[in-house]
């Protein structure tokens, strides 16, 4: 939590989580709630299953926690709202931080477009969602 109170460019995860946690209680929607980083707001990239299960009317996924947390949270949530194969996530995942960090200068948007474009899982092409504005580049 310290690190993530101090302000990150991107935060990364990746393991096992549901639509409110990250393994067990290494982070909850309870603790992104009350992240106190505002102004330096991540780009937060959730390799794990559920976080961003947003169609549930009665209960907020930890992606949208992030997003609507009042001190602090993430100015952008790309992350998962269904369950996939972890083999297929790090595949993805290693694309979108080469793309993010290659020097083109692409937007969020641009890069999880192409990051998906190197799985062949349809479902983890069609459940990985971004929360947050696809035109960010990360500074």
């Amino acid at each position: 939590m310290d690190s993530l109170n101090q302000g990150q460019l991107l935060v990364n995860y990746i393991g096992h989580g549901s639509a409110r946690i990250w393994n067990g209680s290494l982070l909850t929607s309870s603790d992104a709630w009350n992240l106190t980083n505002s102004p330096y707001l991540p780009f937060l990239v959730s390799m794990t299953c559920l976080n961003g299960f947003f169609q549930d009317p009665y209960s907020e996924s930890m992606a949208e926690t992030f997003l609507k947390a009042e001190r602090g949270g993430a100015v952008a949530v790309w992350s998962s709202s269904g369950l996939t194969d972890p083999e297929g996530q790090l595949i993805m995942n290693k694309e979108l931080i080469r793309l993010l960090f290659n020097g083109e200068g692409l937007t969020i948007g641009e890069a999880i477009m192409r990051a998906k474009q190197v799985v062949t899982d349809v479902d983890i092409r069609k459940t990985w969602i971004l929360l947050g504005d696809p035109t960010l580049r990360l500074r």
